[in-house]
């Protein structure tokens, strides 16, 4: 952050910025909908707002947090890009927003394993993309995806039948 980002190398830096936060987004989601008790009688809505309202308390979090690191790093100045980064984290953001909140407002509580599925999901293609552009074979890009859905899958099976 503490150079002038044009061009090429400041578009990446916007979709690095954006995949991170959704990432970031997605990976707390899913904590927090594998904790959700599910015999609790929360309607669609609250479930909706409760989502939101939890993306958002993340996303300002990080933004302060993001704002204050590139203060440091730039000698107390915010660096004219900073707003795009942050643009670019507020959308990825909402795309994990979106794939944790569509299913619920479709489906209610019944929703909630597709959430959680479209965001492991997410995780996994970012997962397998990552792994193959860092060299690794096929096998072991779908060995590490694999193990990431049989840690969830277990969380999900486990809280289905312990009646959290």
């Amino acid at each position: 952050m503490n150079r002038i980002l044009l061009g090429r190398e400041h578009q990446h830096e916007e979709l690095r910025e954006g995949i991170t936060m959704s990432l970031y987004i997605n990976l707390s989601l899913l904590a927090v909908l594998l904790v959700i008790p599910a015999n609790q009688g929360q309607t669609r809505i609250q479930m909706i707002v409760f989502i939101i309202m939890t993306v958002l308390a993340l996303l300002v979090a990080h933004q302060i947090a993001f704002r204050l690191s590139s203060r440091f790093m730039n000698e107390g100045v915010v660096h004219r890009e900073v707003p795009r980064l942050l643009l670019a984290q507020a959308l990825g953001a909402a795309t994990a927003a979106g794939l944790a909140v569509v299913p619920i407002l479709f489906f209610g509580r019944e929703g909630i394993w597709l959430s959680e599925s479209l965001l492991l999901a997410f995780v996994c293609a970012i997962g397998f993309i990552a792994s193959r552009s860092g060299g690794a074979t096929r096998l072991r890009a779908t060995g590490y995806v694999g193990f990431l859905i049989v840690v969830v899958a277990s969380l999900i099976i486990f809280k289905h039948y312990a009646g959290a």
